[in-house]
């Protein structure tokens, strides 16, 4: 049996800290804030609890965010439904809209939504190809696209703006970058598996459930977790790691996992004991994106759907050009979870929660971000007319709230690492470091996937590596 201390209660984190103390491992958990599970955490108001955030999950049950639950004796009931999404597509000015199915492998069914999404007939080959190639891929295939841009790839099957507008809207969804920085192996990776499973839902209760049921199969094997109790340092001893020092004080262990992130576990453990060329390769990272987020209560139902998905109107190429260049989008990309309709019985009867997500800088009190959350209000205005007269209560989040969540100061990432040429696949941070016993989890380490289902990925990998290295 070995001492494990995490740093850090994400999925990642507490996903791993469960799993070891299933193996038989005395595991200790340290947070710094006052709750459990970082960027997938939810708060009480009114009576329901909310996601602090904004979810919709790829892949639930199936995937390794469900199987972690089942491992350690606890079980998350994920919702489906079926559209799971409305597409508002504005191409021309013109709103159209259509349904996302569930389930897109059928070639029915993505001959529809060729035609919904305007596909030109003389560009329905290539696109059918395109698609055919990402849901059929080999593993081999995926790390040959690994370092390539999904914009160039795309255009070696097709050119149709339709088909491009499309794609970088839901490469937004899946890693907050631009399909311009993309990487095409992990966005193949990810694609195929999220079609494969056929499993896009939402937990019954929100996002918070997940952390709250990792935290029980933790303690079911005799793990704890310890509250606004931060780790201010990680003791490192002649290149092994020795525990961590806490705001309350040194803590033993022959194990430390981090789930604070690359940039963070450097700050805590010191580049004189991880070394120059990681602490070089940690500084070369470039971080996702972010943007901004608008939760409204409603007085009454006004969307019919699980999720509302916005195209924009503009093309591809100039889509998110503003999160560079500055400036204000005339029209906004958007993914608007309608949590009443995801999960009925978890907002009060009659009433309606919306959390509103749009692209937008990664930095801490950017001026922009206050402009991007009222042109994202009109925005909602226009598309729902009866809402401006409906709202209750109307909640922000934006990159600063991220931070603090993370424990970043310089940037409110949303996904962690940037999932771009040369930061995937093989060229993916190992959860091993330099220091003997000290490991990585979570978004930054490790593993493939997007969002909650990468790091529990990594976490499941991390939990096995230890395993392997140090069985109970």
């Amino acid at each position: 049996m070995a001492r494990v201390v995490v740093v850090g209660s994400g999925i990642g984190g507490l996903g791993c800290a469960a799993l070891l103390a299933k193996q038989g491992h005395e595991v200790q958990v340290f947070e710094r804030n006052d709750f459990i599970g970082g960027r997938c955490s939810s708060s009480e108001k009114d009576g329901m609890s909310i996601d602090n955030f904004a979810h919709i999950f790829p892949i639930g049950n199936k995937g390794p965010l469900g199987m972690i639950a089942r491992e350690v004796g606890e079980r998350i009931e994920f919702i489906h439904h079926d559209p799971a999404a409305l597409v508002y597509d504005a191409r021309g000015g013109k709103v159209r809209i259509f349904p996302e199915p569930l389930d897109i492998t059928p070639l029915p069914a993505q001959a529809r939504m060729a035609r919904n999404l305007g596909v030109k007939p003389n560009k329905a080959f290539g696109s059918a190809r395109l698609f055919r190639k990402i849901l059929k891929a080999n593993d081999a295939f995926i790390d040959a696209n690994d370092d390539k841009t999904l914009e160039s790839f795309i255009n070696e099957y097709t050119d149709d703006p339709n088909v491009h507008r499309f794609m970088n809207v839901f490469c937004y969804m899946m890693f907050t970058i631009s399909y311009r920085r993309a990487s095409a192996g992990e966005f193949i990776y990810c694609f195929r598996e999220m079609s494969k499973a056929a499993d896009i839902s939402y937990p019954k209760g929100s996002a918070g459930v997940l952390p709250i049921a990792y935290r029980r199969g933790l303690e079911r094997y005799g793990g704890q977790v310890f509250l606004r109790d931060p780790v201010r340092r990680i003791i490192c001893r002649e290149g092994k790691v020795a525990g961590v020092a806490t705001e309350t004080g040194e803590v033993e262990a022959d194990i430390v996992v981090s789930n604070a992130g690359i940039d963070l576990t450097l700050e805590l453990a010191g580049v004189e004991n991880l070394g120059e060329e990681f602490a070089a390769m940690a500084r070369r990272l470039q971080y996702s994106g972010s943007g901004a987020v608008a939760k409204y209560f409603l007085s009454k139902q006004l969307v019919d759907a699980p999720v509302i998905i916005h195209i924009p109107d503009a093309d591809a190429g100039s889509m998110f050009s503003f999160i560079e260049e500055g400036g204000t989008p005339r029209d906004l990309m958007m993914m608007m979870p309608v949590v009443d309709r995801l999960d009925p019985g978890s907002v009060r009867a009659g009433h309606s929660l919306i959390i509103a997500a749009t692209p937008g800088v990664a930095e801490p009190g950017n001026e922009a971000t206050g402009r991007l959350l009222e042109a994202l209000e009109r925005q909602l205005f226009r598309l729902f007319p009866e809402m401006e007269n409906n709202v209750i209560w109307r909640q922000e989040v934006r990159p600063e709230h991220i931070a603090r969540a993370t424990g970043r100061k310089r940037v409110g990432d949303s996904v962690g690492i940037a999932q771009i040429p040369g930061q995937v696949g093989r060229n993916k941070p190992s959860p091993q470091t330099p220091v003997e016993g000290l490991y990585l989890v979570g978004m930054d380490a490790g593993a493939r996937g997007i969002g909650t289902w990468q790091a529990a990925a990594s976490a499941e990998k991390v939990a096995a590596l230890i395993g392997e290295r140090n069985p109970a």
